[in-house]
């Protein structure tokens, strides 16, 4: 089970569907906001996983989850480069501000994470529910976190099940993941 609940809260999953509601929420159509997700997951989750699926192949990378520390700095430094043009590029393009601002809170939870996690092996899964917990508590009201709080839990324990992380690095993930958010989202939303 503990599994199952890794792969549904996948970092990737998560910042899919959070880009999809925050955008739809925010833009002038369904439709554009369609358009603006798939244009932001492109470089926030598209880019960097066909990266680190290159890297796999390769050989440069153990495993997609990069449970080797040591193996982690390439595909993060990716990641953050993919990210950073996504963020500037919606910038150009006048994305919808909400959508930008999710961006920046990502780029600013991923970098306070690639930093932790050459001292620390913070649980990156609970960091992005955690962090999608607080945009989405600002962008739809508190109530979400009704929904998003138990979310952040369980991945929390799956992830401590499983044996990928102890209680103290979820901990860390989760407060690296709803700071960042928290902090950024809210200046540029």
């Amino acid at each position: 089970m503990s599994d199952a609940v890794a792969a549904v809260a996948d970092p990737a999953v998560v910042v899919t569907v959070t880009a999809l509601l925050v955008s739809v929420r925010s833009a002038a159509s369904m439709w554009s906001g369609l358009g603006w997700a798939l244009v932001a997951t492109g470089f926030c989750v598209g880019l960097p996983y066909v990266a680190l699926l290159v890297m796999l192949r390769q050989g440069r990378v153990a495993d997609r989850h990069l449970l080797v520390r040591e193996q982690r700095r390439a595909p993060l430094a990716v990641a953050a480069v993919s990210v950073v043009t996504g963020f500037l590029l919606l910038l150009v393009l006048n994305a919808p501000k909400p959508l930008v601002a999710l961006v920046a809170a990502m780029l600013a939870g991923l970098v306070v994470m690639s930093v932790v996690t050459h001292l620390y092996k913070a649980s990156f899964h609970t960091g992005e529910v955690a962090g999608s917990a607080g945009v989405l508590a600002l962008t739809f009201g508190p109530l979400t976190l009704i929904g998003m709080a138990p979310l952040t839990v369980l991945v929390a324990w799956a992830r401590v099940r499983s044996g990928r992380h102890t209680i103290g690095q979820v901990l860390v993930g989760g407060l690296v993941g709803a700071g960042s958010s928290l902090l950024a989202y809210p200046l540029l939303a």
